[in-house]
């Protein structure tokens, strides 16, 4: 594209300097200047022409390029999974934690006779349990021991989604970039070069290359904990604060039920960016995108507390 760019400037510059000489001398001056002006301007001016063809033609291509480019990483990216866990990030996490210290002190011996291991965290989740969480049972039921079998199967659960999560993020981490790089690169434009060039930067090729970027720092711990070398409870904060970041919940309320829905709002902005710069390749009208869900639930009035 800059090749094409350059040589329609220069035909240009040079139809124009032709064509000023031409008219300075005069066609009656009986100069063969001026006839050598005419012949370069003549040639200079289909040159201008059919270089110009060229250059919007590798423009639109160019511009296509880097829209195909971008959309498959962000597509990549979108491929990152939402964590939806039933009870809070804090109580889980200091339930693992409590969990792998209990088993790190009994597969070592670090406990005394006197000592016992502590449950301090799994009670106050089990309490959190209690408390939000509908638990059916009667007479006969043993309370404590259902308690602690759900307690088990929410933290075998949890594990799982945590994993899926992380490995989610590890994928989307390895999202190739050369091929947008160089795309972005090949971009120069005639008119409004260092706006359209600038806009494009902020607002999609940065922010995606940042994007992979955090994703390639977080799976860093993520790798080492899939080595046997990581702290989970630590890998959990992490994937938390991610999910944060790129995912957004909004609630809205319909004839008694509250939908809850999940958004990936940074992808959502870029996608909308994406448009735009679809609809200025192309010169057609800009219209917003419909943001799409990624995920949601309905929960009745009666259930709520």
């Amino acid at each position: 594209m800059k090749a094409k760019k350059w040589l329609t400037m220069i035909t240009l510059v040079i139809t124009a300097v032709s064509l000023f000489i031409a008219v300075i001398i005069g066609k009656n001056s009986n100069c063969i200047t001026y006839d050598i002006a005419m012949a370069i301007f003549g040639g200079a001016i289909l040159g201008f022409i059919m270089s110009l063809i060229e250059y919007y033609v590798e423009r639109q291509r160019a511009m296509e390029e880097f829209w195909l480019q971008a959309t498959k990483i962000l597509n990549e990216l979108k491929k990152i999974k939402y964590l939806d866990v039933d009870a809070p990030i804090n109580l889980i996490v200091d339930a693992m934690y409590e969990d792998d210290t209990n088993t790190l002190k009994e597969k070592f011996h670090f406990l005394n006779e006197e000592e016992k291991i502590s449950v301090n965290a799994k009670k106050n989740l089990i309490s959190w349990y209690e408390k939000n969480i509908p638990i059916p049972f009667d007479e006969n039921t043993d309370v404590n021991m259902r308690l602690n079998r759900l307690y088990d199967s929410k933290m075998a659960g949890y594990k799982e989604v945590f994993l899926q999560c992380m490995n989610s993020y590890r994928e989307a981490s390895m999202v190739e970039l050369g091929n947008f790089d160089n795309a972005y690169g090949n971009l120069d434009f005639i008119i409004a070069n260092k706006y359209i060039r600038k806009k494009a930067y902020e607002l999609i090729y940065d922010r995606l290359r940042k994007i992979v970027y955090q994703f390639q720092f977080e799976a860093y711990h993520f790798n080492l904990l899939e080595d046997g070398k990581g702290n989970f409870p630590v890998c959990i904060l992490k994937v938390s604060k991610l999910n944060q970041e790129y995912f957004l919940q909004k609630e809205e309320k319909i004839q008694g039920y509250t939908n809850t829905l999940i958004f990936q709002n940074v992808f959502d902005d870029i996608e909308d960016s994406l448009e735009k710069f679809r609809c200025r390749t192309y010169r057609i009208k800009y219209v917003e995108p419909k943001k799409i869900p990624v995920s949601g639930k309905m929960v009745s009035k009666n259930n709520e507390k």
